[in-house]
This record gives C-alpha cells, sequence and structure tokens, in this order.
C-alpha cells in the first residue's frame, strides 16, 4: 500500500482530528478504535476535502496491482467502518458524501496547522445570553448585550480570530445541544456563553468561555452594573470580555508568560507592563 499520508501535520475537522504521525484519529482528544484500512481511506479523502476521489484512485491507493482482492467488497466495508466511527450516514452524510459509481468526497471544511504558523486563527462563537430572571423585557437587552458582544469580538483581529455571524449564533437560543456538537455544527474550536439577571435597579452578567476540544472553562467573569444606561452598560461589558478573551485566544498580540506568578500590582515584569497598558 502507498503511504497516503502526505502531511506529518495534524488535521481537524469538527470535534475530529487525524494525527497523521502517530496515525491516529481522535475525538476531542481522545483515541478513537479504527483499523488501518478505514484510517488509511479517511487520510484519502482529506488530502483533497470538497474533491471526489474516484473509486480508481482509491484501488491504487489502497490495493496496489499485485494485491488480491474484491475490491468492491473491501472498500464498502472501510467506508462503512470509518462512518460508523464518525457517526455518519450514507443518506444524510455529514462528513462523507458517496458519488453513485465514481467515488467518494469528504463534505467539511478540514484545518490544518502549518509549521510557520504559530498562532493559527481561531473560531469562537457567541451564543445568546440566557435571560435568567423571566422578564420577556429583558430579552431585548440579552439580545443587544449579545450583538454587542459578537461585534467587539470582531473588531479585535480578524486574522487572528473568527466570529461566527450572528443569525448563525442566534439559531442556539434556548438550546439543549451539548458543548461539543454545537462546536461541531458551527466548526468552532472555543463558545462563549452567557446570562443576564436583573434584580431592582441591578443588573448582573455572567460570561464563561469554553473549549469545545474538552468542554472545559477557559475564562469565567461576573459583571453587577446600575441599570441606568442600557446601552452604555452592553458596550461597557463587551468591550471589557472581548480584551479578557483577547488575552486569551490572541497570544501574538498580547503575550502570556504563566512563568510569573506575582500579582500585577507588585510585579515589574515586561508582560504585566504590557497588558496594564493595553487594559
Amino acid at each position: 500500500m502507498r503511504n497516503p499520508w502526505k502531511s506529518g501535520r495534524p488535521i481537524r475537522f469538527g470535534v475530529y482530528e487525524l494525527d497523521s504521525r502517530a496515525g491516529e484519529l481522535r475525538r476531542c482528544g481522545v483515541k478513537l478504535k479504527l483499523q488501518d484500512q478505514p484510517l488509511a481511506l479517511l487520510a484519502i479523502l482529506l488530502e483533497r476535502p470538497g474533491e471526489v476521489v474516484t473509486r480508481e484512485e482509491l484501488r491504487e491507493r489502497l490495493w496496489p496491482a499485485d494485491t488480491f482482492v474484491d475490491f468492491d467488497h473491501s472498500l464498502s466495508i472501510a467506508v462503512h467502518k470509518l462512518r460508523t466511527t464518525l457517526g455518519d450516514n450514507a443518506d444524510n452524510p455529514r462528513f462523507i458524501e458517496t458519488l453513485a459509481r465514481r467515488g467518494y468526497r469528504f463534505v467539511v471544511p478540514v484545518h490544518t496547522r502549518t509549521s510557520t504558523d504559530e498562532f493559527p486563527r481561531r473560531m469562537i462563537a457567541v451564543l445568546p445570553f440566557v435571560n435568567l430572571g423571566g422578564d420577556p423585557q429583558q430579552e431585548y437587552f440579552a439580545d443587544g448585550l449579545t450583538e454587542e458582544m459578537i461585534t467587539q469580538l470582531g473588531r479585535l483581529n480578524p486574522h487572528r480570530l473568527g466570529v461566527i455571524a450572528r443569525a448563525s449564533a442566534m439559531v442556539y437560543r434556548q438550546t439543549v445541544k451539548p458543548i461539543a456538537e454545537i462546536g461541531y455544527e458551527l466548526d468552532v474550536e472555543y463558545i462563549l456563553q452567557g446570562s443576564v439577571r436583573r434584580a431592582d435597579n441591578r443588573i448582573r452578567i455572567a460570561a464563561q468561555l469554553v473549549q469545545v476540544e474538552d468542554q472545559t472553562h477557559v475564562w469565567a467573569e461576573t459583571y453587577d452594573r446600575k441599570l441606568e444606561d442600557v446601552f452604555a452598560i452592553q458596550t461597557d461589558v463587551a468591550e471589557r470580555i472581548a480584551r479578557s478573551l483577547a488575552i486569551e485566544l490572541l497570544p501574538a498580540r498580547w503575550p502570556r508568560r504563566r512563568s510569573c506568578a506575582v500579582s500585577r500590582r507588585r510585579c515589574h515584569c515586561q508582560d504585566h507592563i504590557d497588558r496594564g497598558a493595553r487594559l
């Protein structure tokens, strides 16, 4: 069999990652059991996402001329095993599309980190902020905060941080889908979610940044404000969240030196000086 691995760099699609050097397929960092033939088939499809890989090419790549095998049966088994591992379905494909008598096509975007890309472009989605108070009037405030948050994040650095459009994110209002599923559907690495709660003339806004891969909290904060100027509150909180997330997600812009364990007030290292100036 000719080696199908063209690149030694991991290839990510949704919550899955193919590590060609290790010969492993992982989901959210967890290794999946997959035999060599289906794994090699996946590697070939990932070489040309969105393009048709013909059955003839697969025969040549997976079963050389001197190999005696029932090609049609063996290919069907390999495709079935790969689809089973990915949770895919031939009738409603999410990953692998069958083109009758022609071949197969990988239909979702893939991402490969290049050796020169020290800080690759990251993707984030802002889910609709949840109104915990039950007051319908607060829905407008929550929606406005969500929109302002998307705007502020979009201004940071579009070359380093991609923000999912509002129309795509708002369909997840009051969703019960898990973070991993939402992350797969939107093809993002991070999700910002939050809530709004009002008590008399005060309002509390909570926000959390979640990493899709392992569904852990990367950052979280709570903001308490007097409910005076609604637009000013939305802008102020959104700007503060955006600045905090810039430190977490844009290391090329705001370096993070974890070696310094001294508080900012007592430390004079360049990292804290730079961050303090920007904040």
